[in-house]
């Protein structure tokens, strides 16, 4: 994962690029915290770059939009990826995050916007041995 910041106005736009997982997650909530510091804090986090999004990346935009509400200001996600939207929705936390740049309302569900993974076949079932009722 790749970060780098500018800013904006009032706004600092933080471009992620690449898999956030267990492994950087923390580097993210890292730099909100940073940019914290300025009175009443608009954060922007471009996900439109983001390749993977696991668990601990989800928790860290939880937290760090926390952070930001806890300062006074605003954190938004601009343009998440499909991968990022589908696991967001998944997650049960596009209701938690401000989204710009979707076609969806924040907060709303994506059923039909953002198609459903492939289900892979369950496998078929073998019977476990001779059956009861061919004894004698």
């Amino acid at each position: 994962m790749s970060l780098s910041v500018s800013h904006d106005g009032a706004a600092s736009q933080i471009r992620v690029v690449g898999e956030i997982d267990m492994s950087n997650a923390h580097l993210l909530t890292e730099l909100v915290q940073v940019l914290c510091r300025t009175p009443t804090p608009l954060v922007v986090v471009d996900l439109a770059a983001v390749r993977f999004l696991g668990a601990h990346a989800v928790s860290a935009l939880l937290h760090a939009a926390h952070l930001v509400a806890q300062a006074g200001g605003r954190l938004t996600l601009r343009d998440p990826s499909p991968f990022a939207l589908r696991v967001l929705d998944v997650a049960g936390v596009l209701g938690h995050l401000h989204l710009y740049g979707t076609s969806t309302p924040t907060g709303a569900r994506l059923r039909g916007v953002v198609p459903p993974l492939p289900r892979r076949a369950a496998p078929p079932r073998q019977p476990l041995g001779p059956s009861v009722a061919a004894q004698p």
